[in-house]
């Protein structure tokens, strides 16, 4: 099993991003459990340089051992021809960045769901005070070329148990010798 945080309200930072109603509730747009591209999503226009949005992420119970990823479903126009933008992901704890950034200069050019490489997240402290710091990486500049995002969200290993794996292997032990 595994816990899924996904955006729950605006940070404040929303760079020249908006969402499908050129509107700024960027977290309502791809907060979704399924991607849903021609509905909701949030946008933003390669005008020469990086840009650049925060979205707060639902409270989540410290994870047990496994991977953690960053999962979002994307897609890139191109409309110049001379190079499509890229995108980033980055987990942070309140200011702090957590793990390394997840960056991708080959957006496809229909909506596609991404899984990061797992990111190292042995520093946070407060599961519900993560943040996502979603980047547009700028390529041509030409102001025609757009990267699109439906849905974004973290996805770790269930909640950790409280219990010692050996202790609860010694207490079986136990009642099975009557």
């Amino acid at each position: 099993m595994v816990q899924v945080a996904r955006p729950s309200a605006d940070s404040g930072t929303d760079g020249n991003w908006l969402d499908q109603d050129d509107g700024s509730s960027l977290y309502a747009a791809i907060d979704e459990a399924s991607a849903d591209g021609a509905t909701t999503h949030i946008y933003s226009t390669d005008n020469g340089s990086d840009d650049t949005c925060i979205v707060n992420l639902a409270s989540i119970s410290a994870p047990g051992s496994g991977s953690v990823y960053i999962k979002y479903t994307a897609l890139v126009e191109d409309n110049t021809g001379m190079g499509a933008p890229g995108l980033k992901f980055q987990l942070f704890e309140g200011t702090d960045a957590r793990g390394a950034a997840q960056a991708n200069n080959s957006v496809a050019s229909s909506y596609t769901a991404v899984t990061t490489s797992a990111i190292d997240v042995s520093s946070v402290n407060n599961w519900g005070n993560l943040k996502l710091r979603i980047t547009m990486l700028t390529n041509a500049g030409s102001g025609m070329d757009h990267i699109r995002v439906t849905q974004a969200y973290l996805e770790t290993p269930d909640a950790g148990s409280s219990t010692p794996i050996a202790a609860i292997a010694m207490n079986t032990y136990r009642q099975m010798r009557g």
